[in-house]
């Protein structure tokens, strides 16, 4: 199920730490219904057809709690994604009100390169402005900055956005890269240079926004038949 959560393309570092805390609080949940007699059950030795309600109980309460030492050690840095609440659209009048002092703290922990005290400057007044409220997640708060040429002005908030929209989430990104990779450098493509490679990569995990840009084939084509001589005529004029 969590696998299936994180796999999802449309995902921030909030939408992440939330999901992560449901998992682990539901499995959680889960073990603590599950009775306990405060014995230790040995597991058999001889085979057995089935199992007793009893060792039912042992095995359900080791899996759950194979799950959650699981999912604490795979999930243990997680600090850097409160970053992401500080710029969070619905939370702008809340922190106008209380400045989240311990998000930026943390925030400046797990990215030194910002500078604290610009930053926090930088974050009031992004809070108290109207505009930037109506932004809605870090893409298009970061495409409002450049679009009214605001990266000299805001530049601690701007890194940090930078930082917040490049960083993969999970590494169900990079598992997703490597399935794509699988499906396009087959065994009849195997000699095919890094370069096209990664070309025809990008076009399969983009597809998306590919299939949306008008005309796309026909401007391939036109750059490509310009590139250099060729025997066959592409254009025609």
């Amino acid at each position: 199920m969590l696998f299936s959560q994180l796999q999802k393309r449309n995902i921030d570092s909030v939408y992440i730490k939330g999901l992560i805390k449901r998992f682990t609080s539901s499995i959680q949940t889960i073990r603590d219904s599950i009775p306990s007699d405060g014995s230790v059950q040995q597991p058999p030795t001889t085979k057995r057809r089935g199992l007793g309600h009893e060792e039912q109980q042992r095995l359900a309460r080791e899996v759950c709690d194979t799950i959650l030492s699981h999912a604490k050690e795979r999930f243990s840095f997680t600090k850097h994604l409160i970053s992401a609440t500080l710029l969070q659209g619905d939370l702008f009048e809340q922190h106008s009100q209380t400045f989240p002092e311990a998000a930026l703290k943390t925030t400046v922990e797990a990215y030194p390169l910002l500078d604290k005290a610009k930053l926090k400057t930088e974050l009031s007044l992004v809070y108290d402005t109207d505009q930037f409220r109506a932004c809605s997640g870090a893409v298009n708060l970061l495409q409002f900055f450049v679009d009214n040429n605001l990266q000299e002005t805001f530049t601690e908030t701007v890194s940090l956005l930078k930082v917040l929209v490049t960083t993969p989430m999970a590494t169900a990104e990079a598992e997703r890269c490597f399935s794509t990779l699988k499906r396009i450098k087959t065994f009849l493509r195997n000699s095919m240079t890094q370069d096209r490679l990664n070309a025809l990569a990008m076009l399969s995990i983009e597809k998306k926004l590919i299939s949306s840009i008008p005309d796309f084939n026909t401007r391939v084509i036109e750059r490509f038949a310009t590139q250099k001589e060729r025997r066959a005529t592409f254009l025609y004029k």
